[in-house]
């Protein structure tokens, strides 16, 4: 880590004396960066699992979408923590870094935009939402080990104080820095649709103990979706974050909402019958006790 450090800072013998020998002739550039504009982005898709829906999405996101989200992030950079039994708490199993994102950004409004309308239809205009995404980063050796993005109860809306719950129906995760080696993100229960075409590079594989792996490629993105039809959680999306072995992993976390309850539809607003869900609001209601955590940069495990 202290190594990793010092590349990052650039530290060094020379510099360091460079530094304190001339600092009177060191060049700054103070011309403002250039606003940030969001294009439209040409990605592709392909999916990888049926049943769970798991797609994976190359280019996905751009040079200056990562740039931007690099730098509306890196001053954010904490301690990774998870949610157990309600209380937010660091854990040996996951020992990465995590950095919460300013909606209000225009790179990251830009990026949440596309992942909105990936989802088409299955966001209900006036009830769900795209929710508050994070940078998630893993340095040598940390790691996430198998956990879910979904909760066992919807929360409570604590942002707003409406009388409604919500849950992560779906999951993007996508890469902004790959400069490492390791950090696949691990499936242990997706089984591919269809082999990879041979002329492909190869972006997942089968892991040795079962399922697939995804290594990170910068631009890329997986998605899949964590909520069964009547609102409970799928068991078959546990996924893990592989330990680093050297290098750096920086990637986005966007985690689209569903919510429930009786002011889960925005003021008239109509809800509609396809978009009932009974299963999970009755479970929500029997463990309103167990979750009082809203934070984008918890995961439940």
């Amino acid at each position: 880590m202290t190594g990793l450090l010092t590349k990052l800072l650039g530290i060094s013998a020379y510099t360091g004396l460079v530094a304190v020998t001339l600092p009177y002739i060191q060049q700054h550039d103070d011309t403002p960066p250039e606003p940030f504009v969001c294009h439209a982005q040409h990605y592709t898709t392909q999916i990888v699992s049926l049943d769970p829906l798991v797609i994976y999405i190359r280019d996905f996101l751009n040079d200056a979408d990562i740039a931007g989200l690099l730098e509306a992030g890196e001053p954010e950079f904490r301690p990774s923590y998870v949610v157990k039994n309600g209380v937010a708490q660091g854990t040996p199993d996951r020992t990465s870094w995590s950095a919460g994102l300013p909606i209000e950004n225009a790179a990251v409004q830009c990026v949440l935009k596309r992942a909105e309308g990936f989802m088409g239809t299955t966001l209900a205009p006036g009830r769900d939402e795209i929710g508050p995404p994070q940078l998630v980063r893993y340095t040598e050796g940390q790691r996430f080990n198998v956990h879910h993005d979904w909760y066992d109860a919807f929360q409570p809306d604590v942002r707003t104080g409406r009388d409604r719950r919500w849950n992560r129906i779906a999951s993007f995760f996508a890469i902004l820095q790959d400069e490492c080696t390791g950090g696949d993100t691990w499936f242990p229960k997706v089984r591919a649709v269809t082999p990879q075409h041979l002329t492909e590079e190869a972006h997942w594989r089968r892991h040795e103990d079962g399922g697939l792996a995804f290594r990170p490629v910068r631009g890329n993105a997986v998605f899949w979706v964590n909520l069964h039809e009547n609102g409970t959680g799928d068991e078959r999306v546990v996924h893990a974050g592989l330990p680093v072995g050297a290098g750096l992993k920086t990637a986005m976390n966007i985690w689209p909402r569903r919510y429930l309850g009786p002011e889960a539809w925005a003021e008239g607003e109509e809800p509609r019958e396809e978009d009932a869900v009974t299963g999970a609001e009755d479970k929500s209601r029997e463990d309103e006790e167990e979750l009082v955590v809203d934070d984008a940069e918890a995961d439940p495990i």
